[in-house]
C-alpha cells in the first residue's frame, strides 16, 4: 500500500479540523435555549450567571431606518422635576445616532413613563429625576439591534430584545418601534412595560412568575414572550391612581 505523502496528510488533518469547527459552532448555537428572553439580565446578576441566557426571536427584520453607529446622543434638555417621595434616584437618557428616533422624543417618553405614579416611585417608595449630565446614576439607552447585542454581551439578545446591565437599561429600538404581540399590550402600553421592566432590573428587581389565572401580570414577568394565564399589565404599581 502506498504511504500517503506529507501534503495528503496535512490536507486530511485540515478537513478534519474544519469539520470539528462546524460541529462546535452548531453546538454552541444550541446551548441555553431554555431561557428565552434577554430581559433576564439584572443589575445585580453577574455576567457569568447570564452568559447562557438566550432569546426566542420576536421579529425577523430590523426597522428599515436604523443604522448602527455606536455613537450615542445624550439628552441635553434641562433637568426634569423630582417626582415621588423617598430616596432620590437619578437617570439620564441617550439615543444611538442612526436609531431613527430623536433623543428629545425618546427622553420625553421615558420621563413620562418613569414619572407616572403607577411606576417605581410608588412601587419602591423612591423619587426619580431625569438629569442631562453624566452625574446621573442610571442610564436609559435606546440602541439599534446590533449595538444592543454588543452592549448586552455576554447576554445573547440576538438582535431582538432588550436587557439591563451595569446601571444601564438598554432598550432595543426594534421593540420600541414594533412592540411585541405576545404581551397583549398595544404599542403605547408595551413601551410603558418595556421602560418599567428594564429600569426595574437596574433598581435590583428580578423576574416574577404569573401569580394565577386572570391576575394582572407583574411588570417583572417577561411579557415580551407572553403573559398567559395572566392579564396584560405595564406598571409596577397598577392599583395606584394615574396622574
Amino acid at each position: 500500500m502506498r504511504r500517503p505523502s506529507r501534503a495528503e496528510v496535512l490536507r486530511r488533518w485540515s478537513l478534519a479540523a474544519a469539520l470539528l469547527l462546524v460541529v462546535a459552532v452548531l453546538a454552541w448555537g444550541l446551548v441555553g435555549r431554555d431561557d428565552p428572553e434577554p430581559e433576564a439580565a439584572t443589575a445585580t446578576t453577574s455576567t457569568d450567571a447570564v452568559a447562557a441566557t438566550t432569546t426566542t426571536a420576536v421579529s425577523s427584520t430590523a426597522p428599515p431606518t436604523t443604522r448602527s453607529t455606536g455613537v450615542f446622543l445624550p439628552d441635553t434638555g434641562p433637568p426634569g422635576p423630582v417626582v415621588g417621595g423617598g430616596p432620590l434616584r437619578t437617570y439620564r437618557v441617550e439615543v444611538e445616532q442612526g436609531a431613527g428616533i430623536p433623543v428629545e422624543e425618546f427622553a420625553g417618553s421615558v420621563e413620562r413613563i418613569l414619572s407616572d405614579p403607577r411606576g417605581w416611585t410608588s412601587a419602591d417608595g423612591i423619587s426619580l429625576q431625569r438629569l442631562p449630565g453624566p452625574e446621573a446614576e442610571m442610564t436609559v439607552t435606546l440602541a439599534t439591534p446590533a449595538t444592543v447585542d454588543l452592549l448586552c454581551y455576554p447576554l445573547r439578545t440576538d438582535g431582538d430584545v432588550s436587557c439591563a446591565k451595569e446601571g444601564r437599561a438598554i432598550i432595543n429600538v426594534r421593540r420600541w418601534i414594533e412592540g411585541a404581540a405576545p404581551s397583549g399590550l398595544d404599542l403605547g402600553r408595551y413601551r410603558e412595560y418595556l421602560i418599567s421592566h428594564e429600569l426595574g432590573h437596574v433598581l435590583g428587581h428580578h423576574h416574577e412568575p404569573c401569580p394565577g389565572p386572570g391576575a394582572l401580570a407583574p411588570v417583572m414577568l417577561q411579557q415580551t414572550l407572553g403573559i398567559a394565564p395572566c392579564a396584560p399589565n405595564p406598571w409596577p404599581a397598577p392599583d395606584v391612581q394615574a396622574g
